[in-house]
């Protein structure tokens, strides 16, 4: 079984392992930075560390003839989504996708919005604000917001990025997940009043962001994810590698 595994995630590391286990299984993993190709030492056969269009992805998957293509990018990856189910289609491949679970936090501080320009403007009201999302979408905040009023954590990584954006002052680069007492000292010692965060899941530590933030008097504002109508999705890793071992027992 030749099996391409997206990922960049630590969901994606438990994956590659568990597939690993499976036995006589190639794997190919695919991440859009070298920081996340590292993720794949410990099990991959071969690794490919740069961003896919979808001929790309298709070239690829032709290439290593594929039988599985293993989605387990971000929740907020939905190009990447979007692109990998179209060309699965196309080749008659099997496209199986992880999706951390969804859990809405209800509180009357934890406000969810469709997109980071909506939250933005929420935010704008606060005096100062914890960018708790990355730097993906970090411009679109601080063009609405104001630099002045933002503090952004970051990876070490994309410091240089960041740095073209914010004062050294306000950003915060640091390697997390954080826990609840650490998000909730840096809201406190930075001033901030709200955060804005993304729905990223357990193990992309966001109830220890918005409790933290909650315990620090902070508003939170948190981005939904984007709905994408999946082939075949699993929350759970167990029920997903148990999913492509009967694949593998019946098929290959």
């Amino acid at each position: 079984m030749k099996l391409l595994l997206m990922g960049g995630t630590k969901d994606s590391v438990e994956i590659g392992k568990r597939l690993r286990n499976l036995g006589d299984v190639f794997i190919l993993y695919t991440s859009t930075t070298d920081y996340g190709g590292k993720l794949g030492e410990e099990f991959a056969d071969e690794m490919i560390t740069k961003p896919l269009d979808k001929n790309e992805l298709k070239d690829v998957i032709e290439k290593y003839n594929i039988d599985i293509l293993v989605d387990a990018t971000h929740p907020f990856a939905i190009n990447a989504s979007k692109n990998a189910i179209d060309v699965c289609k196309e080749l008659n491949i099997k496209y199986v996708r992880f999706e951390r679970k969804e859990e809405k936090i209800n509180h009357p501080n934890v406000i969810y919005v469709k997109d980071f320009v909506e939250a933005a403007r929420l935010a704008k009201k606060a005096n100062k604000v914890f960018h708790m999302a990355g730097i993906k979408n970090l411009k679109t905040v601080v063009d609405i917001v104001g630099k002045d009023k933002v503090i952004a954590r970051v990876l070490p990584i994309s410091v240089n990025e960041a740095l073209k954006i914010l004062p050294q002052k306000n950003i915060v680069a640091m390697y997390g997940t954080f826990s609840k007492e650490l998000n909730k000292y840096l809201i406190k010692d930075y001033g901030c009043d709200a955060i804005i965060t993304k729905d990223s899941g357990d193990s992309g530590g966001f109830e220890e962001k918005v409790y933290g933030a909650l315990e620090a008097g902070a508003k939170v504002i948190v981005v939904e994810r984007p709905k994408i109508n999946y082939p075949i999705c699993f929350s759970g890793i167990e029920e997903l590698i148990n999913y492509i071992a009967n694949l593998k027992m019946s098929k290959f």
